[in-house]
């Protein structure tokens, strides 16, 4: 009978158990047989390899979890009800030295076995939790999955390889929706790659009118620059004839503004901008500040 993945971890953690319980009880000067640390590491690793070969091997593995993964919770065993302490017996009052030793084992095993009840059933209410979880994971990704697999169809009515009855109500219907879907399809394209034109169009409109208004600010800049390095000239070869220099110096003027950018509304399947908004946001803050030179 194969091991159940259950009962393989719970033997791996009863071993480990027995582990520290044995090194425990070893006197300081007495040489322990504890297994060592490479004897636990054999021990993790044949745990994997047990794992590998039950019904959860997917956990064992670095390949993703699917919904089809399925981990049975045990949750129908019979939990007795808690009774109360034997009365009758608890009360003895023992007469020789042996009664007083089994009244008092009898008295630690009523606890132990008291304590181990509730952590049985604590137990068990935390598997009831787990496979709620558990149940609620599969099903979000069961639905993850048929999402993947909807994309990966490319419009195929047969992807999945079943045979159909081309005659049938479902398959016309199926096929009718198909149609349906693919002329949706073809329509948002053909609107996206006309809308992806006209921001091209723009944009390529907005940049020439742009390159234009620098390099006519550019030209007034060299006039200006020009004007007044000659209205310098002038105004030292009047300090030198000690006469009055009236010529009022040149002024730089209004420049011509920037051109406004033209937007657009994001398009939800275009996940980079165009090369052309690149550029566009480059020279629309470089004008600005050339402008302000």
């Amino acid at each position: 009978m194969p091991l159940s993945p259950l009962r393989a971890i719970a033997n791996f953690l009863q071993k480990l158990a027995n582990t520290d319980n044995v090194a425990s009880e070893t006197p300081d000067n007495i040489v322990s047989n504890t297994p060592s640390k490479s004897t636990t590491t054999s021990d993790v690793e044949l745990l994997v390899q047990q794992l590998s070969r039950t019904s959860l091997s997917e956990l064992a593995s670095t390949s993703p979890l699917t919904s089809e993964t399925r981990l049975n919770h045990p949750t129908l065993h019979v939990i007795s009800p808690i009774k109360q302490k034997q009365g009758d017996v608890l009360s003895i009052q023992p007469s020789t030295h042996n009664e007083v030793l089994l009244l008092s084992a009898l008295h630690k095993a009523e606890s132990a076995n008291a304590g181990l009840k509730r952590c049985v059933i604590e137990l068990q209410a935390t598997n009831v939790l787990n496979q709620l979880y558990c149940l609620q994971l599969r099903g979000q990704l069961a639905n993850q999955e048929a999402k993947k697999q909807s994309k990966k169809k490319n419009g195929k009515l047969m992807s999945d390889g079943l045979p159909r009855l081309l005659s049938s109500d479902e398959f016309y219907e199926r096929v009718m929706n198909h149609e349906k879907e693919q002329k949706r399809v073809a329509d948002d394209k053909k609107t996206r790659r006309e809308e992806r034109e006209q921001r091209s169009g723009a944009l390529a409109t907005w940049k020439r009118l742009e390159d234009e208004r620098k390099q006519e600010n550019n030209e007034q800049h060299t006039r200006y620059h020009e004007a007044v390095e000659i209205w310098n000239e002038e105004k030292s070869k009047a300090k030198l004839l000690k006469q009055k220099f009236m010529l009022k110096k040149p002024v730089l003027g209004k420049l011509q503004p920037p051109v406004p950018r033209p937007r657009f509304n994001a398009c939800e399947d275009d996940d980079n901008e165009s090369a052309e908004d690149v550029i566009a946001l480059n020279e629309d803050s470089s004008d600005d500040s050339d402008d302000e030179r």
